[in-house]
């Protein structure tokens, strides 16, 4: 399936506009209700509906996941995210009086993990528009000495985070406010990282949903990094002391109790040649415990 469908032929010029007009093409094209596009994706159809009719700005991860879903190139996908999301972050700052926020710092997490408390998956609004901002964070941008602060706090939670693939982006913008050329560089590889957290590690910088599936309500995911050749677990939408784990066919695994908020990620196992990966979420105390598919590293021819 081919990008580019907008029904007037040429991108509108508002980026959120123009994010809102092709998903609407792509889920035309797919000829799937929202219904369909929801079970493919693991998100709601109540949520899909929200985002296409541009009622919400949707998650970077719900349109990684349509493209993943629908077997698409993603890159043209997220280009119109990234630049809809800086769009809605100017916006913010216009409204707050010139100090620039970026729409998924406030907004919604930028990646969920140990304790964020947000699920990138998640059913409830994390896409607040700039002017339903809570009003009290503006006292806190007022002196010098608070930006630099923030500037710090922003290369914390880029390392705190756990591995989303939203890492990217965000480690750009805080090598940018450090004065740094180049994002972190992963710290291990393949069985070097074993048993080791993505974040701490910088692997979830590049870090990708592999497949997903689902345990009732919680979500399930193998992540994979090429630059660091392992993978990990995550969870979102689970209860405490739900448990995530990766596990590969060498023999490794390793696992994570949600400890608090309703997601967590494993650390890592290593994932070369032909080896595959996959992970799996247990309901708490002992509950029914659901995998996903074994996965090869990308692109590895099979058989």
């Amino acid at each position: 399936m081919a990008f580019g469908h907008f029904s007037q032929g040429q991108p509108p010029e508002d980026p959120v506009e123009a994010l809102r007009a092709e998903l609407l093409a792509v889920k035309q094209a797919s000829g799937l209700s929202y219904a369909r596009l929801g079970a493919r994706t693991h998100y709601a159809k109540s949520s899909w509906e929200r985002w296409v009719n541009g009622k919400q700005f949707p998650p970077r991860a719900a349109v990684e996941s349509l493209a993943a879903a629908l077997e698409l190139d993603p890159e043209r996908l997220l280009a119109l995210w990234e630049r809809a999301d800086e769009a809605r972050a100017d916006a913010t700052g216009a409204d707050e009086g010139g100090v620039g926020e970026s729409a998924n710092g406030a907004g919604e997490p930028e990646e969920p993990g140990h304790g964020a408390g947000g699920a990138a998956v998640a059913e409830a609004d994390t896409s607040a528009t700039p002017r339903q901002r809570p009003a009290g964070r503006r006292r806190l941008l007022f002196v010098g000495a608070a930006c630099l602060l923030g500037a710090a706090v922003s290369v914390a939670a880029v390392l705190a985070t756990g591995g989303d693939s939203h890492d990217a982006p965000a480690a750009s913008k805080a090598a940018a406010a450090t004065g740094s050329a180049q994002p972190p560089t992963p710290q291990c590889r393949a069985a070097g990282c074993g048993g080791k957290d993505p974040a701490a590690t910088h692997c979830g910088l590049d870090g990708q949903t592999l497949t997903l599936t689902r345990n009732k309500d919680i979500v399930i995911e193998i992540r994979y990094s090429k630059a660091c050749a392992a993978a990990w677990g995550r969870i979102t939408y689970a209860s405490k002391s739900a448990i995530v784990d990766a596990d590969n066919s060498a023999g490794d695994s390793f696992a994570t109790p949600v400890h608090w908020g309703n997601d967590v990620y494993s650390p890592m196992v290593a994932v070369t040649g032909r080896m595959t990966a996959w992970a799996c979420g247990t309901q708490p105390n002992g509950g029914a415990r659901e995998c996903t598919r074994h996965m090869p590293v990308p692109g590895t021819p099979q058989g």
